[in-house]
């Protein structure tokens, strides 16, 4: 079956909403037999929207779309389905006063532009929304078949799995390993596996650049996955669902240890990476943020290094480390200093990070130049750049 997903709303294509329905959908519809080969968002537009669904349908099995099936002028998706399809929208009393209980059950009066929403293209049946006032449907006919949901992920997913139900999809049973890596560009990871990269025949391996490293996705026999785990070796962090605040932590836990940092270009961001793992309060007592040179010095950097080497430098980074496991009186001490931009600092181009290590045997820094792709980048490679760096050490 070949199936393609469409976001509709002028938000999606102005960036002021991600859509994050689509990929969640498509992986879903791979998992289940579906091929996925494109992904639509359309501004809410009558014309281009009925345009692009019948676009949609001519080369595809299915057409699943999210959003646009509120009650206001812009919400436009069940006109251009019936529009594309070549029927009338019809009325249901049944839901129209099943819209009108909804609001009789919290309190309000419904407003008479939620008329509109117990409309459907004719032939199609509904998709009970159980936590909102936009009922989805479903249309099929022969081979072609339509799914409409509302945009809120809350509301649709329910319905999907009834969608689901009726269209006979079932999950199948394919052979998937991610294997995460830290350190390794996509351009180091084709070095490494050469021509095992690509959509073969009987396999696929495929990579996906992430902020805590490169992702590479195997689909085939297993006997390719360990061709793949023994090339990228050592580079190999997790994998799977594995992640790197969990690994640390686990880690921790099972060595009853602790770990304590100090953080500036982060910005606190490492100590809510941590904090987001359940059980991490008995082995993280805490970090705290030193943006300033004051504040590195008044949490026991001391000056000396910070007026010799500079505030983004392996030395500070090692006695921030040194700091954070003697304030935290931690197994270990971990920091991450850097430059997150928009200027360069100190003489440091936009990107350049350091992260410091403090352990019983003595203390160690690396230092990491990531590309400048905006303060939020910046800082949150950081943070798993330093994760990764603790992880590295046995």
């Amino acid at each position: 079956m070949k199936a393609a997903v469409l976001g509709t709303g002028s938000e999606l294509i102005t960036g002021e909403t991600m859509d994050t329905n689509s990929p969640r959908l498509a992986t879903d519809l791979a998992a289940h037999g579906a091929e996925v080969d494109v992904t639509y968002r359309v501004a809410d537009d009558l014309k281009a929207l009925t345009r692009e669904i019948a676009h949609a349908l001519s080369n595809h099995d299915l057409l699943v779309t999210t959003g646009g099936l509120g009650p206001t002028p812009d919400d436009l998706t069940r006109e251009a389905v019936a529009r594309a399809l070549g029927v009338e929208l019809e009325f249901d009393p049944e839901v129209y006063q099943e819209i009108a209980a909804f609001f009789e059950r919290i309190g309000r009066p419904m407003p008479e532009i939620n008329k509109k929403q117990a409309l459907r293209p004719k032939g199609a049946i509904w998709l009970e929304n159980p936590r909102g006032t936009a009922p989805g449907f479903l249309w099929r006919d022969g081979k072609k078949a339509v799914v409409a949901l509302p945009g809120p992920p809350e509301e649709w997913r329910p319905m999907w799995g009834r969608a689901k139900e009726l269209l006979g999809l079932s999950k199948t049973h394919v052979n998937k390993k991610v294997f995460k890596t830290f350190g390794l560009g996509e351009s180091d990871v084709y070095l490494l596996l050469g021509d095992l990269l690509g959509r073969h025949r009987d396999y696929e391996v495929a990579t996906y650049a992430h902020a805590d490293g490169v992702h590479v996705m195997v689909k085939g026999p297993e006997e390719i996955a360990k061709k793949v785990r023994k090339k990228l070796k050592k580079k190999i962090w997790g994998e799977d669902e594995d992640t790197l605040p969990d690994l640390v932590v686990r880690r921790l836990l099972a060595k009853n240890k602790t770990l304590s940092v100090m953080e500036s270009v982060t910005g606190g961001l490492l100590a809510a990476l941590l904090t987001d793992v359940p059980g991490v309060s008995k082995v993280f007592p805490g970090g705290v943020v030193s943006y300033s040179g004051e504040a590195k010095v008044r949490f026991g950097v001391s000056e000396s290094v910070l007026k010799r080497y500079g505030a983004v430098s392996a030395e500070t980074a090692k006695a921030m480390a040194e700091a954070a496991r003697a304030l935290l009186n931690s197994d270990f001490g971990l920091a991450v200093t850097g430059v997150a931009g928009p200027e360069p600092h100190a003489g440091q181009p936009v990107g350049t990070v350091y992260v410091g290590l403090a352990t019983p045997r003595g203390s160690e820094a690396r230092g990491y130049r990531f590309p400048d792709q905006g303060r939020e980048k910046i800082r949150l490679r950081a943070a798993f750049a330093a994760l990764a760096y603790f992880w590295s050490h046995p």
